[in-house]
């Protein structure tokens, strides 16, 4: 991509000496020579996923229009926060940026994984296996590896998968459930046991009351009022 870019520094050394144009007009420029060089290689395109990172700072999105100053991205989310999820904010990047900082480009597909950790007492190892099998492949996605090791006192079953970039959003927790369901972890209906799926605590004055409730003891002395 450099030698794309040394090829257009002629053409903006003429424009920068025979116009004088500020520093602002400078980035502008820098900006249309990258779109004409970014459309040339045509690495990135619409409807790729890519991410930049600048300045420490990363940026992750779809690729939604390639203009002649900026390109828009769809946010998705990066990491643990919102993995691969679109989150509806869109982001103009300067097209000089994408060929002055590193730029990931996701392909068509991605190769992404999902981890159980399994407590004693430990069930039967094909059963963990096939399960994790079975539900990676019926999701519809390719199967690449299931592997089993111990850690600690656990158990680790680890599933590799091959899953549509477009897709990945929430196919990890998909599978797990699956897994978990197959391998006789959990049952269909469970529900984890959150704060309002608690069973009711007493109330205070409830309490209280069932503090004063004396439970009769054998040679304890009786009064009269």
């Amino acid at each position: 991509m450099s030698e794309e870019i040394l090829t257009y520094l002629p053409l903006l050394g003429v424009l920068f000496s025979s116009m004088g144009m500020s520093f602002v007009f400078k980035d502008y420029i820098a900006d249309i020579l990258a779109n004409f060089v970014v459309k040339k290689t045509k690495d990135i395109k619409i409807g790729s996923r890519i991410k930049i990172t600048a300045a420490g700072i990363t940026t992750k999105g779809d690729v939604m229009h390639m203009g002649l100053l900026r390109t828009t991205l769809m946010e998705v989310g990066d990491g643990e926060r919102l993995p691969s999820v679109r989150t509806g904010r869109l982001i103009k990047v300067p097209n000089f940026m994408l060929i002055n900082n590193p730029v990931m480009v996701y392909g068509d597909t991605i190769i992404d994984e999902v981890v159980s950790y399994i407590p004693r007492p430990y069930p039967d190892s094909l059963l963990l296996m096939e399960s994790m099998k079975d539900a990676i492949v019926s999701h519809g996605h390719g199967l690449i590896d299931v592997g089993l090791y111990q850690k600690d006192d656990r158990l680790v079953i680890h599933g590799v998968f091959e899953v549509k970039t477009s897709e990945m959003a929430d196919e990890r927790s998909k599978i797990l459930r699956d897994f978990l369901i197959k391998s006789r972890q959990i049952t269909a209906g469970t529900v984890p046991l959150t704060q309002e799926s608690k069973p009711p605590q007493p109330r205070p004055e409830q309490k209280r009351e069932e503090e004063r409730v004396a439970i009769p003891l054998p040679n304890a002395e009786v009064m009269d009022d």
